[in-house]
């Protein structure tokens, strides 16, 4: 069913031989670690009863939720934190394929009826980098089904990514990225053009400035416009960490016709943006966030602070101030604690000084977590306790192929990983 009329979604390749094209390891095709030889993985959410279906806003909202399919590690990053952090689920529907040395060469991502919507697959050189990797999708428009393909080229030289290209065949478009370095490879120029059908190009860019191998200014530079726009300027301590952001503002605010707009200019207006503080191991302690207050000097409005306390390295209290007027700020406080294994175990969240939220985890001898304690208060300071439990089942690779998942003792979803290996 999975591979039912796949023929009509694909694209063809053109493959481009020889050592001058080379790759990018920034890519999408996030994987799960998994022991063995894994050669396919075919994953699906099934719900023990129609009513209780995944989590969604509207219930008009698609298959994967109001925001509909993003991307693979999105859907994924986001459905983890739903199912191991609440009573719901998010929705998940995919077919992976892998190579011998466990790089994804295909993902196919479907809906509830098993129909097609992303079909990602990925090539890759002989340095086990991404050469290029293609999406194929299909979209409802004028209720007229169309299938594009978009492509993500990747070129290096000498292992320094030079050009990226993107090709967009249902929008007939093509845009790319061109970067330049120095004598000491460090990125000093990244240039992007973009292209529409009707034709008009414009090109932008970013210029990168170092000190020693501290980058300590990064400008955009519009130019098609010949003019900058909103850069950072970095400072650092005597141990090489970063310490101060500054805004760079390469325009003034004007009132014209009763609102508020930009003039730009040659010569910028610095601006604080943020603060770090470390401790002894090099973690972030506190940090300070500011906002552009739209005047014409460098006076700036506290946006934000964050303070963490830190124990054998794992972060086990977070303290985050917003400002809501010039006097008064909204404050909430999360504590975490973990067990000798370095498993989080306890997670408080106080809002105000008044606990609104508790998970309490254990885990099972191959680490995986098999019961949620849940409880929230509510304004009124009323309990609401769920117990979440979670029976794993395991392949001879050690691997869980399937997860039931109950609440309040009623099982309620399903998750399944049908794993092939090549041995």
């Amino acid at each position: 069913m999975i591979l039912k009329d796949i023929h009509q979604y694909i694209c063809i390749l053109l493959l481009f031989a020889g050592n001058s094209y080379f790759t990018y390891g920034q890519t999408d095709n996030t994987k799960e670690p998994l022991s063995g030889e894994v050669k396919s993985m075919r994953v699906t959410i099934e719900f023990v009863s129609d009513s209780i279906q995944n989590l969604k806003l509207f219930s008009i909202d698609n298959d994967y939720g109001h925001t509909g399919f993003i991307s693979p590690a999105a859907v994924k990053s986001n459905f983890n934190s739903i199912w191991y952090e609440t009573t719901a689920t998010r929705y998940l529907n995919y077919y992976q394929e892998r190579d011998k040395k466990d790089r994804i060469i295909k993902e196919l991502w479907l809906n509830k009826k098993d129909e097609l919507i992303e079909d990602y697959r990925y090539f890759y050189n002989d340095n086990s980098n991404l050469k290029q990797e293609n999406t194929i999708s299909k979209f409802e428009k004028n209720l007229i089904i169309e299938k594009y393909c978009d492509f993500q080229k990747y070129y290096f030289k000498e292992n320094l990514l030079i050009r990226k290209i993107e090709e967009d065949y249902w929008k007939d478009k093509e845009d790319f990225d061109t970067y330049i370095y120095d004598k000491n490879k460090k990125l000093i120029n990244k240039f992007r053009y973009y292209s529409n059908p009707e034709n008009s190009h414009r090109m932008d860019g970013e210029l990168y400035r170092y000190e020693d191998t501290l980058l300590i200014k990064a400008t955009p530079y519009d130019y098609s416009n010949s003019q900058y726009d909103q850069g950072r300027e970095y400072k650092y301590d005597e141990k090489h960490r970063l310490i101060e952001i500054y805004q760079l503002l390469y325009y003034k605010w004007v009132t014209e016709d009763g609102s508020l707009k930009r003039r730009y200019s040659s010569i910028p207006l610095k601006k604080l943006h943020r603060t770090l503080e470390y401790d002894d191991n090099n973690n972030i302690v506190k940090e300070v966030l500011y906002n552009d207050d739209n005047s014409n000097n460098d006076s700036i409005k506290h946006f934000k602070t964050i303070e963490r306390q830190f124990k054998n390295n794992l972060e086990v209290n977070i303290k985050t101030s917003y400002s809501i007027t010039k006097d008064e700020l909204s404050v909430s406080l999360i504590e975490k604690e973990f067990d000798d294994s370095n498993r989080i175990i306890s997670y408080l969240r106080y809002f105000k000084d008044v606990l609104n939220a508790e998970r309490h985890y254990t885990y099972n001898s191959q680490n995986d977590v098999i019961s949620i304690q849940l409880v929230s208060y509510d304004e009124s300071n009323a309990i609401t306790k769920n117990k979440i439990d979670f029976k794993f089942e395991y392949d001879s690779h050690g691997n869980w192929i399937q997860q039931i998942k109950s609440v309040d003792g009623q099982p309620l979803f399903i998750w399944h990983r049908k794993i092939e290996y090549y041995n």
